[in-house]
């Protein structure tokens, strides 16, 4: 990552309070890239972030406790989803 980059994010997510940051997408970067970007720096920072697309770029802001709780129910259904499917038998051809 470019180090000019991480200083950036350091810096936006360390001044996080109730407000969203909207980061635009430097040319030729594209929109996971950054979000990979923003949650490693939050990671490192031991910082909460909350992160969504928006045209052009993407907002993050520091989680609230209602943010991490309904990321967990979201993980929680697709789980038991991808778990259903899979638990599924295949049905065979009659000859």
């Amino acid at each position: 990552m470019d180090p000019r980059l991480s200083h950036a994010l350091k810096d936006k997510i360390q001044s996080l309070d109730t407000t969203a940051t909207r980061m635009p997408l430097p040319d030729g970067t594209s929109p996971n890239t950054m979000k990979n970007c923003i949650l490693r720096v939050a990671a490192a920072l031991g910082v909460p972030v909350t992160i969504r697309r928006v045209p052009g770029g993407l907002i993050f802001w520091r989680s609230t406790d209602e943010d991490i709780h309904q990321a967990k129910e979201i993980s929680q259904r697709v789980q038991t989803a991808r778990t259903k499917s899979r638990a599924r038998p295949g049905r065979r051809r009659r000859a």
